[in-house]
Order: structure tokens, then C-alpha cells, then sequence
């Protein structure tokens, strides 16, 4: 799917050049103005601005990386761009949980992160996992560093996650060195990433610059997140809101260049539009896949990777509102390209988790990842000699031929379609039922690999040496 012309491609790019050097980018920080001020950068220190040329931009373009690694410390790694390769993920961090059984929301905690984290630990089709809600019962200045540590010692999947300061950054790239035993092993395999979100229009505040800066020092891939609203924060216009996205991105790009050239950076957005009755932000719309969907456009035109909005929505209920915005929301971003899609199980504008939708949502990507895989024609596939064995009126259930290809031709509803035998129907509620069993099921089996225990202790100093836990942190890990 496309919707940019090169030549739209073009004038994006130009506008954004335009707003870098004529608007500029209010950078609240001392260290990444010091970045653009030692390369002869226009620097306005009262007012926090800093003003890009092309000049920079074009020695960014030129020293980031084209492909990047994503790893894991359970050893599945990937790299991206890579044909046929698009890492899904669980959506990140909102501050509540969907309670289905008493259909209600409720703020999140410690608990539900933990046993989220272990049920997409355990679900296939989840690649890789930002901490899917927020420990609202932890310290709030150190709830994301629990929610950090919980959800690398509870998945050995990658990790994607933010970083508010230049000190949390520190944290999680101490975390994962002492995981992998050392910060250069972590630089060669990195098995997290973060998300640094600019506050659009053109603003970075202390925090997430500093910890942009730490992170690209360290070799940790950067996803450059551009969160535009349009018709508040950023253009109505579809196309103004592109040249903000765009710009913030060439931006952040920028400052990871600076800061270590050859980084691994990320080019990105989760966009959507303002409810002009409301003033709200709403995600799940077609404007929304549009925003996305060119971005990844504008990633491949630069040669860079690409993380998407996937599955998202406005619904606060598992309905029929839920499932059609999120399959349409990530089939855009799929079938644009996307390297990375993060979203599974989100709910009411990314606020809230579920649960049950997370396994439903999975049932959407399988059939997403099957219509991208499309049709393979050989002559063994064509099956001519199983037609001839059958004949004209013949059957193929038993056919040889159905045996060796069943598996890998047709996918087999998990959720979806999903009835026993002898049950009455149940109605509306019969997915939510099935995916609720799936969810106990995962619960009361799955053992994600946990740390050995010199790992543990290993982690566990550098979670105390941060004031992250107090005695031996079996409220967050434990060891096999």
C-alpha cells in the first residue's frame, strides 16, 4: 500500500527542512544544545533553540545505519529492514486495565504488568514487549524503572520502553548489561530499545533529550516517536501534520548522530486527530492509518527503519468497535511496510489494557501475516497429481497431498470460529469467553525464563544501586 507520491515524498521532506531551520526546535537541555552548538549550529541558550540546517541533517542521513539489530536475551534476534521481517508488540504503558469480567476499567498495577508481560511472553505472534501498563502502585518516580525491570526479567523477548532522564536510560542500559554481562556485549546485541517522544510541535524537554543522548552513547536503538494530533498540537491538514512528524524525526535522528554517529535510530509515529467536539485526543481513524502509513513512506525514502501505530482504538469495551478499528489500523501499517507495530491489546485511545483482547488481537495478526504472505505457486503446491488421484467428484481430506501442505497453507482460527463441541452458543460473549480461558490457561502453565540466579544477583544490585528494590527483589524476580 502507498499513499505519497516521490513527488509528495519531496515537498514533505522540503517543508520539514523549512520548519527545522526557519521555525527551529526548543531543546530544553544544556548537554544536546552543547551537540548542535559544537557543529556551528544556530543556538539560542535564553530561549532553549536551536535551529537545524540541511547541512546537519544530510551528515545525519549519512551516518545513520540502514539496518539495525533487534535482539533478545532469549536469542531471537532480527534485523531490520528485512524481507518478510515485521516485529509486532503489545501496546505500552497506558495507566489502567480492562476488567472484563466486571466489565469495568481500573487503574493498573505491578501485578497486572507482571502477568501481562508473562501472557506475551507466551503468545507467538507477540515479537517483542513495552511494558504493557503503567505500576501505578509503585513510587511514581520510580514506577517505570519497576515496570522496566519487571518486564526484562518476566519475557526474554526484546523489550521496548522509554526513558524520562538521562539517569533512567542509565538504568535500564546497567540492567541489560548485567543481564548480558557487559555494556560492549550489550552494544554488539542490544535486547531493548527505547522510545524518545518529542512534545509536538518541536519541543524535547530535559528528560527525554538527556536520555535520547545517553542511549544513542551506549548503542541503543532509538525509536524517534512522533506523536502528532492534528488539529491541536499539530496542522488539521493531514499534510501539515506530515511536516511536523517528518521534522521532529529528522530532528531526533539528528541528535542520535550527534551523539554517536552510526547509532541505531528509528523513524516513527503514532498519530491521530483531534475530536474537535472534545478537544480529545482519538486514535483508530483513518486519518491516523494515514499519518502512519506515510511515515513509514518517508522512512524507506530516507533508508531508515520503521516503527508504526498498529492495532488501535477508541473503544472502552470489547466490541465490535474494538475489532474492526484495530484489524484495520494494523493492516495499514502492515501492508505499508512497517518494520515494527506496536498496540496488541490496547484499548480506549491507548489507555487501558485487556487482557482478552491482547489474544484477540493476535488472532487479527495472524490473519494479517497471512494475507501478507501471500499465494507461493511451484509445481508441488499446484498439487496436478492429487487432482489426478481424486478425479473429477473427488475429495482431497485424506489426500497425501492435504496431509503434507495443511499446515503451512491454511490457518487454523485459534479465537475466532472457536466453538466446543457440546457447548450452547453463547452469543456476543463467546470470543471473550474463549480468549478469558486462553488468558487462565497461559496464567496457570506458561513459565517464562526466568534469570539464573547469578543473573539475578547480578541485577538485583544494579536495581538496589538505584533504589529500584529493597531486599532481594522477589516482588519483581525471582531466579530459576
Amino acid at each position: 500500500m502507498s499513499v505519497l507520491s516521490r513527488g509528495e515524498i519531496e515537498v514533505v521532506h522540503d517543508a520539514a527542512l523549512r520548519l527545522l531551520s526557519e521555525v527551529g526546535v526548543r531543546i530544553e537541555s544544556p548537554m544536546a544544545l552543547d551537540l548542535f552548538r559544537g557543529t556551528g549550529a544556530e543556538v539560542d541558550d535564553k530561549r532553549q533553540l536551536v535551529h537545524i540546517d540541511e547541512r546537519l541533517i544530510t551528515g545525519a542521513l549519512r551516518t545513520a545505519p540502514r539496518r539495525i539489530m533487534i535482539c533478545s536475551r532469549g536469542g531471537k534476534d532480527h534485523g531490520i529492514p528485512a524481507e518478510g521481517v515485521q516485529l509486532m508488540s503489545t501496546d505500552g504503558q497506558p495507566p489502567a486495565v480492562f476488567d472484563a469480567v466486571e466489565g469495568v476499567k481500573r487503574p493498573s498495577t505491578l501485578k497486572d504488568l507482571v502477568e501481562l508481560t508473562i501472557i506475551a511472553d507466551a503468545l507467538p505472534e507477540v515479537d517483542f514487549i513495552w511494558p504493557p501498563v503503567v505500576a501505578t502502585d509503585m513510587p511514581p518516580d520510580r514506577s517505570s524503572f519497576f515496570e522496566f525491570l519487571a518486564a526484562v526479567s518476566h519475557s526474554s523477548k526484546h523489550i521496548q520502553h522509554g526513558a524520562a532522564s538521562a539517569e533512567e536510560a542509565d538504568f535500564q542500559i546497567d540492567v541489560c548489561a548485567a543481564i548480558l554481562g557487559s555494556r560492549e556485549e550489550l552494544r554488539r546485541r542490544p535486547i531493548f530499545s527505547d522510545v524518545c517522544t518529542p512534545i509536538s510541535p518541536l519541543r524535547y524537554d530535559a528528560g527525554e533529550a538527556e536520555g535520547l543522548v545517553t542511549l544513542s552513547r551506549a548503542g541503543i536503538p532509538v525509536v524517534n516517536l512522533s506523536m502528532a494530533i492534528a488539529g491541536s498540537v499539530t496542522p488539521v491538514t493531514l499534510a501539515g501534520s506530515l511536516a511536523v512528524i517528518n521534522a521532529e524525526n529528522l530532528c531526533g535522528l539528528t541528535m542520535t548522530q550527534l551523539a554517536n554517529p552510526g547509532a541505531p535510530s528509528i523513524y516513527s509515529s503514532f498519530s491521530g486527530v483531534t475530536d474537535l467536539r472534545s478537544g480529545v485526543f482519538v486514535c483508530g481513524t483513518p486519518e491516523g492509518m494515514l499519518l502512519d502509513s506515510a511515515a513509514v513512506e518517508l522512512a524507506r525514502h530516507y533508508g531508515l527503519p520503521s516503527c508504526a501505530g498498529g492495532p488501535s482504538n477508541v473503544a472502552r469495551t470489547l466490541s465490535a468497535e474494538a475489532g474492526y478499528q484495530s484489524a484495520l489500523t494494523a493492516m495499514a501499517s502492515a501492508l505499508t511496510g512497517a518494520d515494527m507495530m506496536v498496540g496488541l491489546g490496547g484499548m480506549d485511545r491507548a489507555g487501558m489494557v485487556s487482557a482478552e483482547k491482547l489474544v484477540m488481537d493476535c488472532e487479527v495478526w495472524r490473519w494479517i501475516r497471512r494475507l501478507r504472505s501471500g499465494i507461493k505457486v511451484d509445481g508441488q503446491l499446484l498439487g496436478l497429481d492429487a487432482v489426478k488421484r481424486q478425479g473429477p467428484g473427488g475429495t482431497f481430506l485424506s489426500d497425501p497431498h492435504t496431509l503434507r501442505n495443511m499446515r503451512s497453507e491454511l490457518l487454523i482460527p485459534q479465537v475466532t470460529g472457536y466453538h466446543v463441541r457440546g457447548e450452547p452458543d453463547r452469543g456476543s460473549d463467546e470470543l471473550i469467553v474463549h480468549a478469558r480461558r486462553r488468558t487462565e490457561e497461559i496464567l496457570a502453565t506458561h513459565r517464562p525464563p526466568l534469570f539464573d540466579k547469578e543473573t539475578a544477583d547480578r541485577v538485583g544490585a544494579v536495581a538496589k544501586r538505584y533504589g529500584v528494590v529493597r531486599g532481594d527483589g522477589s516482588q519483581i524476580f525471582g531466579h530459576a
